[in-house]
């Protein structure tokens, strides 16, 4: 009797150990989910005062009431500047927050006081005039910046220039290279460090052996697929057809010598000689058509086999595959009409 006394109250240690070991796996996991994940989608900027001698526990509750810290992350964050020793280093100050910013990279800009860095978030997806717009337009903020947006883009196509930026593809044109990224600037940037800081990114976050073919695909496959399921399955229809000698047919590649991602394309587009037309031009265009992100040059360099040929997105961007042009027509009459 005295053992089984023992056998079960082996088992209920035994249990309660596993539960506590699991809870604080969950809780450490919640905790850098939490210290990594962006407060926000919304990378729109909020102008949030600290005055000298407001105690930690307000700047947080103020940081929630700004929606620049989300409440359920409350505890994560005191728990971060506890660990850290980091509440006595919040500055006293005028700072300008993006709402997109996580736990880590929002102490890091309150510990700036007035040499706050100036984040900018450039999406995925964008052309080189496209990035030197969100640039310009949140530089304009800041008189300590020298940012010149004609400036940005003459540098993206000065062969000297690029050429000291040592990338591990040749090119003339940084149209590709110019990484999508959430970036904090110094209040003393100038335009030629901004382009230096985002080619350095692409050499820093792109790893692999990546040639400029590669380059010019993903930025197709960034442009023409909306996930992370579909960009492989549409980047391994475009290299097959280009392989088996077929026109590509990317409408992004038209859109991207219209400099309007939204142009509704007509039968004259579609006719027009230039070398981005890829319904008329074979094989790919002659440069990336906009700033691919990592997703995209990931699903480039591991496309994933089907029996398709063709794709469309429907109304709610759902991705539509066919084999043959009667089913990709098909497809076309039942989802986009």
């Amino acid at each position: 009797m005295e053992k089984d006394k023992k056998s079960s109250f082996g088992k209920y240690i035994l249990i309660l150990t596993i539960i506590v070991l699991l809870t604080g796996v969950l809780v450490y996991s919640g905790y850098n989910k939490a210290l990594q994940n962006p407060n926000s989608d919304n990378s729109e900027t909020v102008s949030f005062e600290i005055k000298e001698g407001t105690p930690v526990n307000t700047i947080l509750d103020n940081l929630i009431s700004a929606n620049l810290l989300r409440k359920n992350y409350l505890y994560f964050m005191k728990a971060y500047l506890k660990i850290n020793d980091l509440g006595g280093k919040i500055q006293a100050g005028t700072y300008h927050i993006p709402q997109n910013l996580n736990i880590i990279e929002l102490i890091q800009t309150l510990q700036s006081g007035k040499e706050q860095d100036i984040w900018v978030t450039i999406p995925e997806g964008m052309r080189k005039d496209e990035i030197a717009s969100v640039l310009e337009k949140e530089f304009t903020k800041y008189p300590s910046v020298k940012f010149s947006k004609e400036n940005f883009l003459n540098l993206t196509e000065d062969v000297e220039f690029i050429t000291q930026l040592q990338l591990p593809i040749e090119t003339t044109d940084l149209e590709g290279f110019l990484f999508p990224d959430k970036y904090a600037f110094s209040p003393n940037s100038t335009t030629e460090t901004v382009v230096t800081k985002l080619v350095e990114t692409f050499k820093e976050k792109v790893k692999e052996n990546i040639t400029y073919d590669d380059l010019i695909m993903a930025s197709i496959v960034e442009r023409e697929g909306f996930n992370s399921t579909d960009r492989p399955i549409i980047a391994g229809i475009l290299l097959k057809r280009i392989k088996e000698g077929w026109l590509m047919q990317a409408d992004a590649t038209l859109l991207y010598q219209k400099k309007d991602w939204k142009h509704v394309i007509t039968h004259l587009d579609l006719k027009e000689d230039n070398p981005y037309n890829t319904y008329v031009k074979a094989g790919l265009p002659p440069t990336p058509i906009c700033n691919p992100g990592l997703q995209a040059i990931n699903a480039t360099l591991s496309p994933e086999e089907s029996p398709y040929y063709f794709y469309i997105h429907d109304k709610e961007g759902v991705a539509r595959y066919a084999v043959t042009n009667d089913q990709h027509e098909s497809n076309k009459a039942k989802y986009l009409r």
